[in-house]
This record gives C-alpha cells, structure tokens and sequence, in this order.
C-alpha cells in the first residue's frame, strides 16, 4: 500500500482543501488504510464508489453484513467523508452484467434501505446529486452498466456544473469522463473502478473494466482535473497485481493567488 499525492492549482478564489481518496474497497479489512488517512488530517475523505459488494437487496440483520460501510462510521470521526456508489452497490457484477436483459424489475438499484444505515454512519451520500461543502459543490454520478444501453443518469450534470464556485464531481467510472462529462464546467473529477489496469508495462495498464485493451484512464491525473485511484486492494482475485500497488490518494486542491 503507497500513499500518492498530488497538488492541483485553481483559478478559483477562496479555494483551499486536502481530501484522501479511498476508492475500490470491495468490503475488504480497512485498518491500515484507515491508519494511513487519519495520518494526513485531510479535510474531507472521497468514497467514488465499489466501497462494498451489492446493495440492491433489503437489508435483513440475519443475511447481511457489509464491512465496507464499517468504514464508514470510522471514517467520519477523522473527516467529513462524502460517498457515491460505484458497478457493485447496485448489483452491476459480472453475473448480473452477463444477464442484464434479464433482471427482474427493480433491480440495478440500490435498495432504500442500505441507504438509509449508510446515512446513519454520519457520512454524507451523494446519489444523482450533490451538496455544498465549505463553499465545494460535491456531486456524485453513479453507474450505468445496468441501464438501457449502460448510460449512466446524467440529465442533472448540467444543473450541477452551472452551479457557482468550485465542483468536484465523484464519478466510479474514469471512461465517463470522455462519454459524458467533458463539456462541463467541473474543475475537479474523482474516480476508481479501473484498478491501475490490474498490470502495468512500461507504466501503462493492461486492463480495466468497461475499456479496451490498454485502456487511457487507469491511473493518475489527466487534464488537470480527472484524478483516478488504482485503489486500495487486489480486486481481481487470484491475478496479482504487477507494478501496480494499491493506494490511497490524498489531493491538495488551493487558488493560485
């Protein structure tokens, strides 16, 4: 596990934050990474999503428990900590994808229910939405691979990115970002779901998830404003990651004058 940092200027005024990204959990034991956050005093921590595995479910006592959003009650006593749902907290697993057509209705979503423990923890969910923060709009832009053609719900982005001041958006997707997103006025962009590209050759991923072979967005600061995490854990069990450690990343965002 590294710690990877980045410094990004804005032009906007006023503008001034750290924030740690945890991103790609998958339910995993979090620890080391919660020792590894609390260490940069970050004045936010950004969840972009696959914190856990499926949510479309009720949730029953007996059946579930999800460690993941453990973290969360963790999370909010080092900072406020802002989360959008990634492919798996709404069901959207190899399985399901491969039998899309044939989802009962009602499923692809997350259930109200593990909505409602997640907003419990203290941590503050942002689903198809977004909500203002020391002066920050902070939205959340969930997945699509279950929707009629894998579009995402984006007819609110440009409410969202007309909104004044500074916008960081938490996307799961990076491939977003060129599909969707680029028109918009958003200065800061915040993803996962791509893993590193599992291996890295030459300092390039070899493969992500919903893209081509040596896919464009795996890692790394692209454009000033797209910041995308390898992620905290191994996610594609039993390949091992090569030349490509987990990771969390802390971002130091301030106005150049």
């Amino acid at each position: 596990m590294r710690v990877t940092r980045y410094v990004l200027p804005t032009k906007k005024q006023g503008v001034s934050f750290t924030a740690v990204i945890v991103a790609d959990l998958h339910d995993h034991p979090y620890g080391r990474i919660l020792e590894l956050v609390k260490a940069e005093k970050p004045d936010m921590i950004l969840i972009p999503g696959d914190l856990t595995e499926s949510l479309e479910d009720e949730w029953q006592p007996e059946r579930f428990h999800r460690p993941g959003l453990d973290l969360l009650w963790e999370a909010v006593k080092i900072a406020p900590t802002f989360y959008s749902f990634g492919n798996h907290e709404s069901g959207a697993c190899h399985k399901n994808l491969r039998n899309a057509a044939h989802l009962a209705p009602g499923k692809g979503r997350v259930h109200p229910s593990w909505k409602e423990i997640i907003r419990e923890s203290g941590a503050i969910l942002v689903d198809e939405d977004w909500v203002s923060f020391r002066g920050i709009t902070i939205g959340g832009l969930g997945s699509g691979l279950l929707n009629p053609g894998r579009v995402p719900v984006y007819d609110w982005i440009e409410a969202y990115a007309g909104q004044p001041g500074y916008k960081l958006l938490l996307c799961h997707h990076p491939e977003y970002f060129d599909r969707y997103l680029r028109p918009y006025d958003i200065d800061l962009l915040i993803s996962g779901h791509a893993h590193g590209g599992q291996w890295r050759i030459f300092g390039r991923g070899v493969y992500a998830p919903d893209q081509p072979l040596f896919p464009k967005y795996t890692s790394g600061i692209h454009e000033k404003r797209l910041v995308i995490s390898r992620g905290v854990v191994n996610t594609v069990k039993p390949i091992p990651r090569f030349f490509n450690p987990c990771e969390v990343v802390v971002v130091r965002v301030a106005s150049e004058c």
